[in-house]
């Protein structure tokens, strides 16, 4: 085997080592790294409304403050919104107990004629998942309730690193340009623009996720609104701030709505419009919205985004599946400035 191939079989294994590596440390450090990943984010989507607070004179301590707690303030309104939603939707869904001898009973008579099962076997099973069904629920609410102060500490560490990195974020582009001094004096220039580049289309790429979800809230609250379907407003919020997960979230929130439809109208009428809606919202949220708006200046394919969106589950759960696809949009911003990284952007990008 001659220089040229072992020195590329070398760099192979330490591309892969190096992954092996970071993986690791990922999943091991999942309890750290989230709230600092989160937090970044957050820091990432506040810096150029600080950056405002702080051309208006305001101190940069009273400025992060002030951004942190205001869109802390927005996030605790809208689960407020969403929980008051759900309780009302819940009291709603007694309504549903005269209906549901006729529905059950069809559905009998069409698994009868399908799969000849009697009545009697079907209820039987029925009550054999429902049973399940029952106790599963009550363990997901009592871990949930075991698990709530947790929640509650995680998020204010989240708030907290969002107003630190806001505050030091001078402090840190300084030490990337520090440490790229001490390697080559000849990239300082080179190392600024890339960090202020990076800094600034991270921050539009985030604040444009966020715009895309605002958008498809309000659409879709008016939209399951003039179709006629209770609880639009839970359903539209909930449709929105599920497209956080890409592709995933989007096929989440429209199932639910299509379902409350079909078991509280007495024809699928209405089920089946807002099936149709959710159809065209998804395909203009795919092709006009969040490529014009999240996605102008990151260009992520859809290979790299589902890998990045399985590989988060997989290590963070549903943090990772939130979490991952910015932090690769990110990433992509630096590969696609640094010369050596260029082929990792071209891989993960549709150009």
């Amino acid at each position: 085997m001659n220089v040229k191939n072992t020195s590329a079989l070398f760099h192979v294994n330490q591309v892969l080592l190096f992954l092996l590596l970071l993986f690791t440390l990922l999943y091991w450090g999942s309890s750290f790294l989230i709230p600092l990943a989160l937090g970044s984010l957050l820091a990432m989507l506040l810096a150029p409304f600080t950056r405002q607070l702080e051309r208006w004179k305001f101190p940069r301590l009273l400025a992060s403050l002030v951004s942190v707690l205001l869109t802390v303030s927005i996030i605790i309104t809208i689960f407020s919104i969403l929980i008051n939603q759900l309780i009302l939707l819940g009291r709603d869904l007694g309504s549903l107990e005269d209906r549901l001898p006729t529905m059950l009973e069809n559905v009998y008579i069409y698994i009868s004629d399908t799969f000849e099962l009697s009545k009697e076997q079907q209820e039987g099973y029925l009550k054999n998942q429902l049973s399940l069904a029952a106790g599963g629920i009550t363990n997901f609410a009592t871990l949930l309730l075991r698990s709530l102060g947790g929640y509650l500490v995680n998020f204010m560490i989240v708030v907290t690193y969002s107003i630190l990195l806001l505050l030091y974020r001078g402090r840190l582009k300084n030490f990337i340009i520090r440490l790229v001094r001490v390697q080559s004096k000849e990239g300082v220039g080179e190392a600024t623009h890339i960090v202020e580049k990076t800094t600034q289309v991270a921050s539009s790429y985030i604040a444009g996720i966020f715009i895309v979800v605002l958008i498809l809230s309000v659409v879709n609250t008016a939209a399951l609104y003039f179709i006629g379907i209770k609880h639009a407003l839970f359903f539209g919020l909930l449709a929105g701030l599920l497209n956080l997960i890409p592709y995933i979230g989007s096929v989440m929130g429209s199932v639910f709505p299509v379902l409350y439809a079909l078991l509280t109208h007495d024809t699928a009428s209405a089920a089946f419009i807002a099936g149709i809606y959710f159809f065209v919202i998804q395909n203009v949220e795919s092709y006009i919205l969040t490529p014009n708006i999240a996605g102008a200046k990151v260009d992520l394919s859809p290979l790299a985004t589902i890998f990045a969106l399985l590989l988060g589950g997989f290590i963070w759960g549903v943090a990772g599946m939130v979490v991952f696809v910015p932090l690769l949009g990110i990433a992509k911003v630096v590969f696609d400035n640094v010369d050596e990284l260029h082929p990792y952007g071209y891989l993960i990008s549709t150009r």
